[in-house]
């Protein structure tokens, strides 16, 4: 009787989720629910903090959208989702938000002051086009620094990388660097107004 009753509690769920292990794989994820069972209850709430991103994300956009790559637009944008998902989170915060970005957009400078330096000729932009390896590791560096620096000065924040990555790829410019600061005041703005009033999504 023991070796059937344990036979039972651990027999996989049956059915085509039990056959493929597809249940256990969520349990062990973290829920083994496809939608978030909180979404019926605070439905509203979901909704209301989705368009408020939205909207956030089309101020941001106002301010790169035309003068940046798609690296720094997708890391602003990434910031944007965490603070909307998750405002409680150690990477929302605002020193990690503002402070994680500023960091990037530091490093991001220096690395294209010393890679386009001098590209009024076309000498270095030109080494680069045509030695493009260089500059991935370039980019890979300047990601490595990144990470020391923001866990040194305790403004962790992944979607930062898309900032250092954007600027170490491109001639600096004073429009781009600005947009981005004036980006980054937007983003303080919005997580200190909405703090009130937004919850964690998790």
């Amino acid at each position: 009787m023991p070796d059937e009753e344990s036979n039972s509690v651990d027999r996989p769920s049956s059915g085509l989720w039990g056959r493929f292990g597809i249940a256990e794989l969520l349990r062990q994820e973290g829920s083994p629910y496809l939608l978030d069972p909180k979404f019926r209850r605070h439905y509203r709430q979901y909704i209301f903090q989705a368009l408020l991103a939205t909207a956030a994300m089309a101020l941001i956009l106002l301010f790169v959208d035309s003068l940046s790559t798609a690296a720094i637009a997708a890391g602003l944008g990434s910031s944007v989702v965490g603070i909307f998902i998750n405002p409680s989170g150690t990477t929302s915060r605002l020193r990690a938000v503002v402070g994680g970005h500023t960091m990037a957009l530091l490093i991001g400078s220096a690395f294209s002051f010393v890679l386009f330096a001098g590209s009024a000729d076309g000498g270095m932009e030109s080494f680069i086009a045509n030695h493009s390896q260089y500059l991935d590791l370039a980019m890979a560096f300047s990601v490595g620094l990144l990470i020391l620096v923001m866990a040194v000065t305790d403004t962790e924040h992944p979607p930062a990388a898309g900032i250092v990555i954007g600027m170490t790829s491109r001639q600096w410019t004073p429009e781009v660097f600005w947009a981005i600061l004036g980006a980054l005041a937007l983003l303080a703005v919005i997580k200190l107004v909405l703090r009130q009033h937004l919850r964690d999504l998790l």
